[in-house]
């Protein structure tokens, strides 16, 4: 087994993504309970038995409020960055393994790079893991779409990204005072449809053949919008590469699927 992957939930409930191999797994993001975590790792056919530990990207709950739990109840291994430890508020009793943006590290089988992103976390990164030459990347909560970030996309098989909200939606949304509009698309806030579509279609290379749509906004995107978005701007790529493009659902698992 080379790797395979599958999304836990995602969006501003909670986010978390299982990646495995045969030697074992890794967790990123523990946004859920501990209970509902390890429901929705066991729904989408993971081994709880094999995780080696829990990466957490940022700060923000819907990231990290279960990270503590997983530890004490589990075992499991927390790595992140000082700043995100630092801002995360109590995770009660725990030990924290401090990972830098531009590091690396190796666990459960695979070895795991961090990239920083201007998302207004405390320190946060994305994550891309590569097993035996595969490459699966966990790029959500990503700011804008920075310098370097569609050939860092170029590099992988296999990409959850984000693609937060639909810009008519948000404009339109009657709830969200206009500093909270500001902030999701701003430069340090989350990408649009458009955004996520536009880098897709730009990646250099062909490698990339698997997109998984991630951290949808439950108020301002629709997964029909996310997914009409793509077929109009990377359609034809998609076409010529035989590109997959799925889309996260925010309360269910998907089925553990291969990378490639």
């Amino acid at each position: 087994m080379s790797m395979r992957v599958a999304s836990l939930a995602s969006g501003s409930s909670g986010n978390s993504y299982y990646l495995e191999c045969s030697e074992g797994a890794i967790v990123v993001d523990a946004g859920l309970s501990g209970k509902s975590l390890l429901r929705h790792l066991e729904l989408a056919g993971g081994d709880p038995a094999k995780v080696a530990g829990v990466i957490v990207t940022h700060d923000h709950a819907d990231h990290a409020s279960g990270a503590g739990i997983l530890f004490r109840k589990f075992g499991w291994r927390l790595w992140m960055t000082k700043g995100t430890r630092d801002a995360a508020g109590s995770m009660g009793k725990v030990r924290v393994e401090t990972i830098a943006p531009g590091s690396g590290l190796r666990a459960g089988g695979f070895a795991i790079d961090f990239i920083a992103t201007p998302h207004d976390g405390a320190e946060p990164v994305i994550v891309a893991a590569e097993r035996n030459g595969v490459r699966c990347g966990v790029f959500t909560d990503l700011g804008h779409p920075f310098g370097g970030l569609a050939d860092h996309l170029a590099r992988l098989d296999f990409a959850f990204l984000e693609s937060n909200y639909d810009p008519g939606l948000l404009a339109a949304n009657r709830r969200y005072p206009a500093g909270l509009k500001r902030r999701i698309s701003g430069p340090a806030g989350h990408l649009s449809n458009i955004e996520a579509a536009r880098l897709v279609a730009g990646v250099p290379g062909t490698r990339l053949r698997r997109v998984v749509l991630s951290h949808l906004s439950e108020e301002n995107n629709r997964p029909e919008l996310a997914r009409n978005c793509f077929r109009k701007m990377v359609g034809e790529r998609a076409r010529e590469l035989d590109m997959k493009i799925g889309v996260a659902e925010r309360h269910c698992p998907m089925r553990l699927c291969p990378v490639r």
